[in-house]
């Protein structure tokens, strides 16, 4: 119950704070403007990132100097690191940085969890030479960054990825007896506050200070050692729990590597793009998703019971059927664009032959 507390603190003054940031970000202008690229519709105040760090933050601050101080300084490498991640997304979305300065940011934040000890060091009951499991960490931790930005393409979507991985890594912790699983708690809480104003249709969009955050967030929050059965499929458990935003990422990166353009260069290919030009709505894509991440959680947690080896087992499955979904609408997102490019030749065809007879 006292634990409870906090949470909740977290969970109001998420609520509380982003009615103030959208009076702020009405004042001066400050919106996710549309374009061509963009599938919402209007200017939409793009500042909830900061809510959702701030109630995190107080909260957990609170949390553990009430309760135990050595806690505090235990997390507090992860503590700066995230904050230096936020507060460089926060200019990026106010002034649009360099996407190398971006990188060295999150390099730098990166060194801070890493060099403090936090890194996979076993798959599968392999230890990990230091430098495998160095390059490894870093690589993770910029790559689930930079998924959870890329995601951020329709509302609600980014939050409930964010909120589903981060409540099922505080079940994990809460079943292994670590101390952690409060703070992924707190900081569900403050993603919660967020999704009521960032439910379609949104009235307020996290922005990349909220989805960089989360996304550093999420990628270092497993980092804590734990017990036997959880330390053996930790890797592939954040395989799973990760896996719409990051397959979605490769995806996009070997896209824009085949086409031979910048692997920063936006484009309208990402999974719920393709979704909605299946027909999906923007509603029944982000419910579709939903549904399936919230399986993919499910299914981590039953592999937990399951015990280390069958519990892999039913993980390769889970990132077996992630695999297949994307093929499935890849490939038949494809042959909706081959076929809407026939028609259109076709109509032009048409109508050159008309515009042909009406000349004779």
């Amino acid at each position: 119950m006292s634990q409870s507390i906090y949470i909740a603190l977290a969970g109001i003054l998420s609520i509380i704070s982003m009615p103030i940031i959208l009076k702020i970000c009405k004042k001066f202008s400050l919106y996710d403007y549309q374009n061509a690229r963009k599938i919402h519709s209007g200017n939409i105040p793009r500042l909830g990132g900061v809510g959702i760090f701030l109630s995190f933050i107080i909260a957990s601050v609170v949390f553990l100097s009430i309760n135990d101080v050595s806690n505090l300084n235990k997390i507090l490498p992860i503590m700066i690191a995230g904050t230096i991640v936020f507060i460089f997304a926060v200019l990026d979305d106010l002034l649009t940085l360099p996407a190398l300065a971006k990188l060295i940011v999150q390099l730098i934040a990166v060194s801070v969890v890493v060099f403090n000890g936090f890194r996979f060091k076993q798959i599968f009951s392999w230890v990990l030479p230091t430098p495998v499991s160095l390059i490894l960490t870093f690589g993770w931790i910029l790559g689930v960054i930079n998924a959870y930005n890329l995601i951020d393409g329709l509302d609600g979507l980014c939050g409930s990825f964010s909120i589903s991985a981060i409540i099922t890594l505080g079940v994990l912790y809460m079943l292994t007896g670590n101390p952690e699983f409060i703070l992924c708690f707190i900081l569900a809480a403050a993603v919660f506050g967020f999704l009521c104003f960032n439910w379609p249709p949104a009235k307020l969009f996290m922005g990349d200070a909220g989805s960089q955050f989360l996304g550093f967030m999420i990628s270092v929050f497993p980092l804590f050692e734990s017990n036997d059965v959880f330390e053996f499929n930790k890797f592939l458990i954040m395989i799973v729990i990760t896996a719409f935003p990051v397959f979605d990422t490769i995806a996009a990166i070997w896209r824009r590597l085949r086409d031979k353009r910048p692997i920063m260069s936006p484009d309208r290919s990402h999974l719920h793009h393709k979704l909605l030009n299946m027909g999906y709505t923007k509603k029944s894509a982000l419910y579709l998703l939903c549904f399936l991440q919230i399986l993919l959680c499910t299914s981590v947690i039953i592999s937990y019971f399951l015990g280390a080896r069958r519990g892999m087992a039913l993980l390769i499955e889970s990132t077996a059927f992630v695999t297949l979904f994307f093929s499935f609408v890849h490939y038949t997102n494809r042959a909706i664009i081959i076929k809407q490019k026939k028609e259109a030749l076709e109509e032009q065809k048409a109508s050159e032959n008309e515009d042909s007879e009406k000349t004779e």
